[in-house]
């Protein structure tokens, strides 16, 4: 009956150190399973999942589980307060969260880590932005102007000129939807049938400015976050081009990838994976699709 007993003890301690060794390479082999990762996801859900649907929102927080980020950036939280917002970080167990209006199309974060130093800004620009400071990271989310280039260009300024006030020595990331295609994707929309989609678009909304008065593309917004030194780290890390909109819930063909994760240079050797996240769900949870990036997590 002992003997018997050591030996199950012994297969026991056996299989929990070929479990240990097992989930210890794993880590090694794939960052993304590691401790020492920060993950970060930004993501328009259209007209706060279209008036809080019920099915959309619990489709939502499952999905989440699945993704286990750090953080989340939220953009169009139409219709959600503070308090409707805690509850929905608390259901996905998160103990921190922050919106910066209630009216119109608010931005909302979500967190892990305290939220820090918040700042809301609603004034001078379309939609605004918030930023916060968790851990050591300076995060900014941004919903820039969806209708007019011009608008786009003094959104952008104010945002770059809060975005100058964090020495550049810091972790700093900008995201969000910016509404403004990328003069690095410019090969992609260089072609008879893009500009066809693009002009066709401005016919049939003439509110609507994306070509600017030479009738090109104008790219001004991205290109003034690239000029302050952020890199784009969809592109850091991908060579393909991909659109982050429009999903499947949109019948239009009118192609653009306008959802990004910038990081400035202290943070640009720390990008291990970026991700525009498409599958069953993000297909038709919003129009547009989520953008995730994971880092190497590492004091500075």
């Amino acid at each position: 009956m002992v003997a018997t007993i050591k030996i199950k003890v012994k297969y026991l301690a056996i299989a929990l150190m070929l479990l240990l060794n097992y989930n210890i390479k794993a880590q090694q082999s794939n960052p993304v399973y590691t401790q020492n990762t920060f993950k970060v996801l930004t993501y328009n859900v259209w007209e706060g999942f279209k008036g809080a649907d019920s099915a959309k929102v619990a489709g939502f927080k499952d999905w989440i589980k699945t993704l286990s980020p750090d953080i989340i950036a939220l953009q169009e939280m139409n219709k959600y307060t503070p308090v409707s917002l805690k509850k929905l970080a608390d259901e996905m167990g998160y103990s921190y969260s922050v919106i910066h209006k209630e009216n119109g199309f608010p931005i909302a974060l979500i967190s892990r880590f305290p939220i820090q130093n918040i700042k809301k800004v609603t004034t001078g620009m379309t939609h605004g932005f918030l930023y916060g400071k968790i851990k050591d990271y300076h995060v900014f989310v941004a919903h820039l102007d969806p209708k007019s280039y011009q608008q786009r260009q003094i959104d952008v300024r104010r945002l770059l000129l809060s975005v100058d006030s964090v020495p550049a020595s810091e972790k700093v990331m900008i995201m969000g939807d910016f509404n403004n295609m990328s003069p690095q994707d410019a090969d992609d929309y260089n072609n008879d049938s893009k500009m066809s989609l693009v002009r066709s678009s401005e016919r049939n909304h003439p509110e609507t400015h994306v070509l600017n008065e030479s009738g090109d593309i104008d790219y001004s917004a991205i290109k003034s976050v690239i000029d302050h030194g952020f890199t784009d780290s969809w592109k850091l890390l991908n060579s393909k081009y991909e659109i982050s909109a429009p999903t499947k819930v949109r019948t239009h063909k009118n192609y653009t990838r306008i959802d990004y994760i910038w990081v400035n240079k202290t943070l640009k050797t720390s990008c291990l994976k970026a991700t525009i996240i498409k599958d069953d769900f993000t297909d038709y949870l919003s129009d547009h699709y989520p953008m995730y990036l994971i880092l190497k997590n590492v004091l500075i």
